[in-house]
């Protein structure tokens, strides 16, 4: 069946046109627009060559050159292609609202059309960088070149490609086939009009998409489609061999306005989930293993259980003050926000939120992802008179839709948004602007109070999931998760997979991904790293197949894991190759694989993003965020482990986000400090104050803090320098870092940390001079620590203050 209308008027349709339907338009010379294999045939024609079937468009060229001329070869290639006239089908066809136009042919039949029309739009070609959709402008994107944008010459110079480039399209590798993706997953159906599998390697195209994006893709085709055609293209979408007349005559008229929208229809960014309400829910042994291996919870077996700590829960209940603030002091006014550290349960906690507000008949909305247009999201929510809870999983992922939505002062809309303890921790005003520097219902899951750990300990034990420390008595337990995890969900987990009652699943798992063929097991590598590292929303199966050169489909991964008994780890159906549990992913990157391996697939995939994806921001701050140390620290066993990252930082080190970067130096040191080359790591230091100075008013306050940390580090490994000039200076950049700044602090006050650990370590064998001095530094430390104008910020602060307090009283 062919898209209903409704869809296509809306504006949230996408156009993929191929040879095929410019083959009816008439071109300058008066004959129909030729396509390449045709086009081949002609040229070949002309000078008296009959056979063509070794020929490619660039190698007929090369024939049509060598006997008439260049001349007469530029005008054949450049008057085949521009339009005289074309059919009231295509026409049709073109002048309706579409989101975007794509085509793979050269030709200006489609401006033609929109020109005649006066239907605004806009023409672009791949080498330009992407821009949003405009909602009355028709955006029209020419992969393969543009006879437009070019005089006869420079189009010559510019289209001449063989069969190979084809199939190998820099379309393929640039950041529209992005923008292409994410207008698939977006849309409402995508229809490919004309299109032949000589146009583009439809495999590559959109082989790595999920079954579920196959449902909205449609092919429209001529009469006359062999059927093996008809059968291939069946894997990727709907086939219609019905020609363009027929779908013309489906559209039924030209829509040259503005879209028609209806606000009836959930947007595609926006995903509802649906709750049961339920004393308690049937969860078997099976359910259990299943949640703490994957991270995965199934809605379904939510219940009240979960928020009452019941033993038949499904899920780790958090406290009862933790549900009441969140289900009773929030408001439009006033969203919740949760913090806590990857893996320590954020995403689990909204999702029991979500249950608690269905019980109160709100809507459960979860923001999948921002879209370029949020007017669409906005109007939706304006016009909805329900009650609705929106989730926000990772506010640093949407830049602009949750203050917008803040800003409609909707009283029906609440908004619960989870947050990274980092990014709280060193940039707490930034998260605070996402949410319009609101006040929120903070819930913290990092520091789990004494009925927490409780809750903790009691689910563990009626699920038979301690293992060995089953037969702890309570308070050796409260202990065990207290002390030995901090109270941290992914430590806990981490032990259960070591010695606990998961170890023996987790090893059959680990076995199983060893037996995956490299190019999968390359994927789970990176999936891997990215989750560990907290960007699993950047593991859409189709750019880690582009990042890493995949060459199988969709089905292929999902048959291989699957064939392995992997298939539950994944979100594959959704088109995400994520390892939804970071204990799990750092399990998998300790235990499966060694450094090198893991560094090797990393080091594919962001040369990959430095040599294509150059301009596309969150890939590049994923890239860099791959090159920090502290990705690696968890997972490296020993100095020859931090010799291979310091190897990979040396291959790193000439792309183009990380040579010029001076915290990419910053790194580098942080891995030699790692290693106690203190000098080595002073000179990277050094190379990354020289590249600041070439910035305009960029502040070094990241340097300046990881100098202090060297040269304190220094003196605990080393000893206390003689006259307490390197703790002096240590303390100095620390004063200066907290003076000028009010965000990012976390990691100076940790820093000064190691002023007690000095002490610790050498009080007893300190000379006067050094005693005297270490004790002023520390003081000075407690000074400014006292003067901090945000001591509500950083829950440690007390404990920090009188670890200090003890060594100065140490040195006394």
């Amino acid at each position: 069946m062919l898209p209903a209308i409704s869809t296509i008027e809306s504006g949230t349709s996408i156009l993929f046109l191929g040879a095929g339907f410019s083959a009816e338009a008439t071109n300058i010379n008066n004959d129909s627009i030729k396509d390449v294999s045709s086009l081949v045939t002609y040229l070949l024609n002309e000078v008296g060559i009959t056979s063509t079937a070794d020929y490619d468009l660039d190698t007929a060229a090369e024939e049509f050159q060598s006997i008439r001329g260049n001349d007469d070869t530029i005008s054949a290639l450049h008057s085949n292609f521009r339009t005289k006239s074309y059919t009231s089908d295509q026409e049709t066809i073109v002048v309706q609202p579409w989101k975007r136009i794509y085509t793979t042919n050269y030709d200006d039949v489609v401006e033609t059309i929109l020109t005649t029309n006066r239907k605004p739009y806009t023409t672009h070609d791949i080498s330009e960088p992407v821009s949003p959709t405009l909602q009355a402008t028709t955006q029209v994107l020419h992969i393969y070149g543009n006879i437009m944008k070019a005089s006869e010459r420079e189009f010559a110079k510019s289209f001449l490609l063989t069969e190979r480039q084809r199939d190998n399209s820099p379309f393929l590798k640039s950041p529209w086939i992005r923008a292409f993706y994410n207008d698939i997953l977006s849309s409402s159906n995508v229809i490919f009009v004309g299109f032949s599998l000589t146009d583009i390697d439809i495999r590559r195209l959109i082989g790595a998409m999920p079954p579920e994006v196959m449902k909205k893709i449609h092919f429209i085709t001529s009469l006359d489609t062999k059927r093996p055609t008809l059968t291939r293209l069946k894997k990727f979408g709907t086939p219609h061999p019905i020609g363009l007349a027929a779908l013309a005559s489906h559209l039924g008229t030209k829509r040259p306005g503005v879209p028609i929208r209806s606000y009836a229809v959930l947007p595609t960014s926006l995903q509802e989930l649906f709750f049961t309400p339920k004393v308690q829910a049937p969860v078997s042994a099976i359910d259990i293993e299943r949640l703490l291996i994957s991270g995965m919870p199934d809605l379904g077996k939510l219940s009240n259980a979960d928020i009452s700590a019941e033993p038949k829960a499904y899920t780790i209940s958090r406290s009862r003050n933790a549900y009441n603030r969140a289900g009773n002091n929030a408001s439009s006014a006033m969203p919740i926000l949760v913090n806590g550290d990857i893996g320590n349960g954020k995403t689990v906690f909204a999702f029991q939120i979500g249950y608690l507000y269905s019980q109160k008949n709100y809507r459960i909305l979860k923001v999948q992802r921002e879209p370029d247009n949020i007017g669409e999201v906005l109007a939706y929510l304006e016009s909805m008179d329900d009650q609705a809870l929106i989730i926000f999983d990772d506010i640093m992922r949407f830049p602009k839709l949750p203050i917008s939505i803040l800003e409609l002062k909707k009283n029906n809309i609440t908004i619960l948004a989870t947050v990274r303890t980092g990014f709280l921790d060193t940039s707490a005003s930034s998260v605070k602007s996402r949410l319009a520097n609101v006040t929120t219902v903070d819930i913290d899951l990092d520091t789990p109070t004494r009925e927490e750990t409780q809750r903790m300990v009691d689910y563990l034990s009626v699920n038979g999931l301690l293992g060995k420390y089953a037969d702890l008595s309570q308070s050796e337990k409260l202990a065990f998760i207290e002390r030995t995890c901090s109270g941290q969900l992914r430590d806990i987990v981490l032990s259960l997979y070591e010695t606990g009652a998961l170890h023996t699943k987790v090893e059959e798992l680990l076995t199983n991904i060893q037996k995956l063929e490299k190019g999968v097991r390359d994927l789970i590598i990176f999936g891997a790293v990215l989750t560990h590292a907290g960007y699993q929303d950047l593991s859409q199966i189709w750019l880690l197949s582009n990042l890493l050169d995949y060459p199988g489909a969709h089905e292929d991964i999902r048959a291989s894991l699957n064939e392995h008994e992997l298939g539950h780890l994944v979100r594959i159906d959704e088109g995400d190759l994520s390892i939804r549990s970071p204990a799990l992913a750092e399990f998998i990157l300790k235990h499966v694989f060694n450094i090198e391996t893991i560094l090797d697939v990393v080091k594919s995939g962001i040369t990959y993003i430095n040599k294509y994806f150059i301009d596309e921001y969150d890939l590049v701050m994923m890239a860099k965020g791959l090159l920090k140390f502290s990705v690696y620290g968890r997972i490296i066993k020993g100095d020859r482990e931090n010799a291979a990252v310091e190897r990979f930082y040396d291959e790193c080190r000439s792309l183009s986000f990380a040579a010029e970067d001076p915290l990419f130096w910053v790194q580098r040191s942080i891995c030699t400090m790692n290693e106690k080359h203190f000098d080595i790591s002073f000179r990277f230091i050094d190379t990354a104050y020289g590249l600041a100075r070439r910035r305009v008013n960029w502040d070094t306050y990241q340097i300046d803090n990881h100098k202090a940390r060297v040269l304190l580090t220094q003196s605990r490994e080393e000893g206390v320098s003689l006259d307490g000039s390197r703790e002096r200076e240590a303390i100095a950049l620390l004063q200066s870092v907290l003076a000028r700044k009010n965000d990012d602090l976390y990691h100076p006050l940790s820093v000064m940390r190691i002023y007690a650990e000095i002490v610790d370590r050498y009080s007893h064998g300190l000379t006067t001079d050094q005693r005297t001095s270490l004790k002023k530094s520390i003081e000075t430390a407690i000074r400014s620590i006292a003067r901090f104008r945000h001591p509500d910020r950083f829950r440690n602060l007390a404990e920090l203050r009188n670890r200090l307090a003890g060594a100065v009283k140490e040195l006394s």
